[in-house]
């Protein structure tokens, strides 16, 4: 599958700390296993709505599901616990985006988070391994990363999102 989502995107903890900022804003307890499913459901939805790429970072097709591997690298000291905080760049600031500025972020933001922000890390791990998902390709097919275009075409978890 050739890429066609275009664009450099923005860092991936950028884009975590906006799901952070609502988990801590809302009192849901976010886990990393949690945050990667769904950071990794907002930019599959936000890559398929505008066809440009949203992180500058692709997914690795972990075990458990898709790793954003300076996500991991950010949050790994949490183990299972929730997250308590927020990512931080080399100088101690967090940043986040600004929704204002991007309607097709906060679209998919808002949309993922209102359906699947309640779930649980391991129920979002388990949509992530269904057949035909881009994880579940990127797997048989032994690739190191997972195809944004891949990311942009898997509908497996329309369903949970009422789409």
């Amino acid at each position: 599958m050739a890429e066609k989502i275009v664009g450099t995107g923005i860092t991936p903890t950028t884009v975590a700390n906006s799901i952070l900022r609502r988990a801590f804003r809302d009192d849901v307890q976010v886990t990393p296993m949690k945050l990667q499913k769904l950071l990794f459901y907002v930019t599959c939805l936000y890559q398929r709505n505008t066809g440009k790429r949203l992180l500058t970072e692709s997914f690795q097709p972990w075990r458990y599901g898709p790793v954003c591997r300076s996500v991991y690298d950010e949050f790994k000291g949490f183990g299972g616990k929730p997250i308590t905080r927020y990512a931080q760049d080399a100088l101690g600031n967090a940043t986040a985006v600004d929704e204002s500025s991007s309607e097709p972020f906060r679209k998919a933001l808002n949309l993922v988070w209102l359906t699947l922000g309640g779930r649980s890390a391991v129920e979002l791990s388990r949509m992530t391994h269904r057949n035909g998902s881009a994880w579940s390709q990127a797997i048989a097919a032994e690739k190191p990363f997972i195809s944004n275009t891949a990311m942009a075409e898997d509908h497996t978890f329309d369903e949970e999102l009422g789409i």
